[in-house]
């Protein structure tokens, strides 16, 4: 490291010195969030300045490293850190830039010599240079182009709305001084690296103090940081990765994982590396299992890696996911299998499915092997057994098959029932038909859950093609108990001591008692009595799961388990152990 110091943002923006964002880097992120709260610092900077207040505000570090220069007299850095500060101060300095009445003749000119540089023969370069994504929007925005060919939501676009509608009321006096503010009173730590220095250290340290640097940043860096791998950057990273704006939000947006939110590119490397390594992976110290992983590997086996990764990222993307599982019919089988590893919170699945779809070819035999997979997780639910075993359980069923394939055997939805039958610990075992009619009489399940095995009792009545429309949407509906939490204020209560009170009380939790009705019918009926409830959804709902019971003269406990019988009956059927 040649130095590491507290300097003003000015000395960023002079001479010939341009900043290129390298190619491992995440694109422009900031929102309006991060604009505002800088914003507010600037500004309050401005307010102390006229009342004769000297303050400033620190922004955080900026992390540069000397290139080697192509052509003599190139005075180029590498962002390693403070990508994001330094394109949104660009962003502010445009935009006062275009704020400028011509009160001030030279203001205009002066602001843009601090974004764009001109070297001897008379070529003009942009300060900051951002990743191929983004490039395009900061140019056009630093440059003065027309924008109306770019996508209009893009992030570097609409932070230049924001500062331009915050700064164009401004006069050219209080432009230069809010240029002046800016560029002396928002210091960094700046950390200048020699062109010899390994910036991996310095993302390591970045990333054990807590700043979010994701995974496939760090890893990124890793890998292509040597030269002899840079290559296979634009051959088996970016064309899946960042090959467009649409595969950067792909990849970039968040999936819950267990208790936790991830990117979904964070999910794939967990994913892969489990695969793998067939052990447990902690996702919260992922990139130091990679680190552990690649340590020694030659490059070519990097290579096979990032070939293997990309193969299973291609699968990974073609999953099934947000608007696609609003509305399903019960006939397809992958999407509702992917609706009930969502909606039942079974992301633990996903290194399972992974490796499956990568072995499986055939999509029948694939869709069979979904449907066991959803028989086996639903009538665990239903029967309120354990899930936190199932990140080993699941590595342990891809041990398995990945040994069975070793042997000669085929991957199969046979074999793979086979193995799931043949479990009998609680943490593992495959309920029986007998369990599941219990559990539909007993079991307390969770609003979510319970919506979601109604949910598709629902969809499997509506299956028939005489049916006007086989699709429902989940979102649509919440639950209802069909006798009230508080009965009490509208039903019947003679002859009742507390020991049925206690019964009733307990009957009307379980999935017999429990239906789906669309959100605004739930606030109608609230607690009302069976004889209006019934008038009401008789009206109103068009589920079997509802209408077929709404002729009964009184709803107690008897008609709650007799409706219990009925759908479990249903749920056994639609949930068969043997496929």
């Amino acid at each position: 490291m040649i130095n590491a110091s507290k300097d003003k943002l000015r000395s960023f923006f002079q001479g010939d010195m341009q900043y290129i964002v390298p190619f491992f880097q995440r694109p422009y992120v900031w929102d309006e969030d991060n604009w505002e709260g800088f914003w507010e610092n600037v500004n309050q900077i401005y307010l102390d300045y006229q009342k004769g207040k000297n303050s400033e505000h620190f922004i955080g570090t900026l992390i540069v490293k000397q290139k080697t220069a192509e052509e003599l007299g190139q005075n180029q850095y590498d962002l390693i850190d403070g990508q994001q500060r330094l394109t949104t101060v660009s962003i502010l300095l445009k935009c006062l830039h275009d704020s400028c009445k011509g009160n001030l003749p030279k203001l205009k000119e002066q602001i843009d010599r601090l974004l764009i540089f001109e070297n001897a023969k008379g070529e003009r370069f942009i300060r900051v240079k951002n990743c191929r994504i983004d490039l395009p929007y900061f140019k056009a925005v630093i440059q003065g182009d027309k924008t109306d060919h770019l996508n209009q939501d893009h992030k570097i676009l609409k932070a230049y709305t924001y500062f331009k509608k915050k700064v164009q009321i401004f006069s050219d006096e209080e432009i230069d001084t809010l240029q002046k503010i800016v560029l002396e009173k928002v210091p960094v730590i700046s950390m200048l690296l020699a062109s010899d220095d390994d910036e991996q250290v310095i993302f390591d340290t970045i990333n054990s103090m807590g700043v979010k640097l994701t995974t496939a940043e760090l890893l990124k860096n890793h890998i292509f940081k040597d030269e002899k791998m840079e290559y296979l950057y634009s051959k088996l990273w970016e064309p899946v990765f960042e090959a467009n704006e649409e595969s950067v939000i792909f990849w970039d947006k968040d999936k819950t994982a267990g208790r936790m939110s991830r990117k979904n590119i964070e999910v794939l490397l967990y994913c892969y590396l489990i695969i793998t390594t067939q052990n447990e992976i902690q996702l919260e110290s992922l990139y130091k299992e990679y680190k552990q992983w690649l340590k020694g590997k030659t490059n070519d086996e990097k290579e096979n890696f990032l070939i293997d990764l990309k193969q299973y990222a291609e699968y990974y993307a073609n999953f099934p996911e947000g608007e696609e599982l609003n509305e399903i019919t019960y006939s397809n089988e992958e999407k509702r299998f992917f609706h009930i590893i969502e909606n039942l919170s079974v992301t633990t699945a996903y290194p399972l499915v992974l490796f499956l779809y990568r072995e499986i070819s055939d999509i029948d035999e694939r869709n069979r092997i979904l449907k066991l997979l959803e028989s086996y997780l639903v009538r665990r639910n239903v029967c309120r057994l354990t899930t936190k075993n199932y990140n080993n359980l699941f590595i342990s069923l891809i041990k398995k098959l990945i040994k069975e394939k070793s042997e000669g055997a085929q991957i199969s939805s046979a074999s793979i029932g086979n193995i799931l039958r043949s479990f009998t610990e609680e943490t593992n075992r495959f309920p029986n038909d007998d369990d599941v009619r219990l559990a539909f009489k007993e079991s307390f399940l969770s609003n979510q859950n319970a919506r979601e095995i109604l949910y598709l009792i629902a969809l499997y009545q509506r299956r028939s093609t005489l049916v006007d429309v086989g699709k429902l949407s989940l979102l649509s509906y919440s639950v209802e108990h069909m006798m009230p939490v508080k009965w009490q204020e509208n039903w019947e209560i003679a002859d009742i001591d507390d020991n049925k009170k206690a019964i009733r009380n307990k009957t009307l939790k379980t999935l017999g008692n429990l239906t789906l009705v669309t959100k605004r019918l739930n606030s109608k009926l609230s607690n009302d009595a069976w004889e209006q409830k019934r008038i009401t959804l008789k009206k109103y709902s068009n589920l079997n799961i509802t209408t077929d019971y709404l002729d009964k003269d009184k709803w107690d406990e008897t008609y709650i388990n007799s409706r219990a019988a009925d759908i479990s009956d249903l749920a056994v059927e639609m949930w068969s152990s043997i496929i």
